[in-house]
């Protein structure tokens, strides 16, 4: 083998393990798994998921509100694609806003589903408001919600580096 061939080999074989640890690092290692949540729902108030960190190290929860809560897609059927429903800008405005929500692991914690932002009307919802477009669709229909975590302290003053989302698996909402 002479030399420049060598060198090239070299080259593209440190450019794979290069870019091999590159993904490794942009994968969260959070080891994270829903309980309570069921294929079908009648309502909205009745999801109260619980989410299990099994994982060897804490997540973390923003503090800005309602950024700590989760947040309802639904399916488009002419699509196929996931929505977000309508969410509002964050608030700093809340207790404790320098102390971070730590999930420690091996430990679960309920959370709060904020659906009634997604909705149309707060107190008697007829339907889901997609976000950015404002438009609705019927209440009945398919769903998941996501929760953002992180894995270094959240607060209002600390904004971690990366955000990661924690999607529950799919239900059925029907009325």
């Amino acid at each position: 083998m002479r030399l420049g061939d060598l060198v090239m080999t070299f080259g593209v074989v440190a450019l794979g393990l290069a870019s091999l640890f590159a993904q490794e690092a942009s994968q969260p290692s959070a080891n994270l798994a829903w309980q309570n949540v069921f294929p079908r729902y009648e309502s909205f108030d009745d999801i109260k998921p619980v989410l299990v960190n099994s994982g060897q190290r804490s997540i973390f929860l923003a503090r800005i509100w309602p950024h700590g809560w989760a947040q309802l897609e639904r399916l488009s059927e002419t699509t196929g694609e996931w929505e977000s429903g309508q969410w509002s800008g964050g608030c700093g405005t809340v207790a404790k806003a320098t102390i971070p929500i730590e999930i420690k692991p091996r430990t679960e914690r309920s959370i709060e589903v904020y659906w009634q932002l997604s909705t149309d009307d707060w107190d008697r919802p007829e339907h889901f408001v997609v976000g950015g477009s404002r438009e609705e669709r019927p209440l009945e229909g398919r769903y998941r919600f996501g929760l953002r975590y992180a894995l270094e302290p959240w607060t209002l003053i600390h904004h971690p580096s990366s955000i990661y989302m924690a999607y529950s698996p799919e239900f059925v909402v029907s009325p």
